[in-house]
């Protein structure tokens, strides 16, 4: 029965997973900190706190007990610590933008180690040979499941008035997130190989001067993202004249097309390997946001067509960085591979925000975001082309 029986409650448990994780870090949270009266650079801070948070994946090396036992206390402690989060528009108004951002960056804090551990899990339970195929299958739907939530929360957003819809439907994220650990618990850890010590695991995965490279590239890769990332659904409400439906609706096209295109660029990695699917879908996110630029409320169509090609690069795109750090990986060292993957990831991510913020304020003509997405478009089509280097 194992891994099957496991294999299929992660599935179930990742429906439950996103719906919180997307809610809190994704266009909802961005939409309650906009009808907070949040300015360009705390929409930018808070972009920054998923990549501040993974500066502690490395911790992971260091506690030690059952992965699983781990990963379903860090995750149960973190969704419950966002509920002040969500309550945060009852507060003063000079308090309700700080406590957001106060409470949801301890959220994902508190979280940071679990991506390293819940990989290495996971590791041990999908055969390397099934990986693209599974993870590209689990990740597809997980993306459309996310996205039919966002839908529903844009049309929740935009019949209650602000802020009241978004803090209801971030209380049911919470409850959906904590709804998931319970089915955490129920899935089975195979037995792992004492780990060796921290520093030595992290100093094996460091001499490895092919994934330093490879490093390097991730942590550009994240920071040319997040140049613009933090202004994506700012500029499709305020520039793109979008409802809160509307953004949701957009990520409905998107997921799901992606349920077609990631079991798809799943093949091409198990058959061709997946640095050959970071280079394909890298150059197609490199090139995604100059559709959003040409995008406006008299010119919506490009912003709509973007959906397709964010489809296209990030049902591959995500799955491919993991499982390429996953390649490198020795079994006995993974975890020193996946935290300094975390590490690569957060810093690049927190690079590019603070890079956002500092943009906004160069230019507010046509609007602070134009700038900030036309640098991250130059920057993701550099790092793109150096993705070339890693196919064979």
């Amino acid at each position: 029965m194992e891994p099957e029986r496991s294999l299929r409650l992660s599935i179930w448990e990742g429906t439950l997973a996103i719906l919180f994780l997307n809610w809190s870090t994704g266009v909802i949270v961005t939409g309650y900190a906009l009808a907070l009266g949040a300015s360009p650079q705390a929409l930018a801070l808070l972009g920054a706190l998923p990549f501040l948070a993974q500066l502690l994946a490395p911790l992971a090396l260091f506690l030690r007990g059952s992965r699983k036992a781990l990963v379903v206390r860090l995750n149960f402690l973190s969704r419950l610590l966002f509920l002040p989060a969500a309550l945060a528009g009852f507060l003063p108004e000079d308090l309700r933008v700080p406590s957001l951002l106060l409470f949801a960056g301890l959220s994902q804090l508190l979280a940071a180690p679990v991506g390293v551990l819940w990989l290495s899990w996971m590791a041990d339970l999908v055969a390397e040979e099934r990986r693209g195929r599974y993870f590209g299958f689990r990740n597809a739907l997980l993306g459309l499941v996310g996205t039919l939530g966002n839908l529903m929360g844009g049309m929740v957003a935009d019949r209650l008035p602000p802020p009241t819809g978004y803090q209801v439907i971030l209380l049911v994220g919470v409850g959906a997130g904590l709804l998931s650990v319970l089915l955490l618990r129920l899935q089975s850890e195979p037995p792992e190989s004492p780990p060796p010590p921290a520093w030595k695991a992290l100093g094996i995965a460091w001499r490895d001067l092919a994934y330093r490279r490879y490093l390097v590239l991730v942590f550009l890769w994240y920071g040319a993202v997040m140049v613009g990332g933090p202004y994506v659904v700012p500029y499709f409400i305020r520039v793109g004249g979008l409802s809160m439906t509307e953004v949701g609706l957009w990520t409905v096209i998107s997921a799901t097309s992606g349920l077609l295109f990631g079991p798809m660029w799943g093949r091409v990695a198990d058959r061709e390997g997946h640095k050959v699917v970071l280079f394909r879908t890298g150059m197609v996110a490199a090139l995604m946001p100059g559709l959003w630029l040409l995008g406006s409320s008299a010119l919506p169509w490009p912003i709509w067509l973007s959906a397709l090609a964010d489809a296209l690069a990030w049902s591959g795109l995500g799955t491919a960085l993991v499982n390429a750090a996953l390649a490198h990986a020795p079994k006995a060292a993974r975890g020193g591979y996946l935290a300094l993957f975390w590490l690569a990831l957060g810093l690049g991510g927190l690079g590019g925000s603070l890079g956002a913020s500092g943009l906004s304020r160069l230019s507010s003509e046509p609007s602070p975001y134009h700038l900030p997405i036309l640098a991250s478009t130059a920057l993701r089509l550099l790092v793109a082309l150096g993705l070339r280097r890693l196919t064979p």
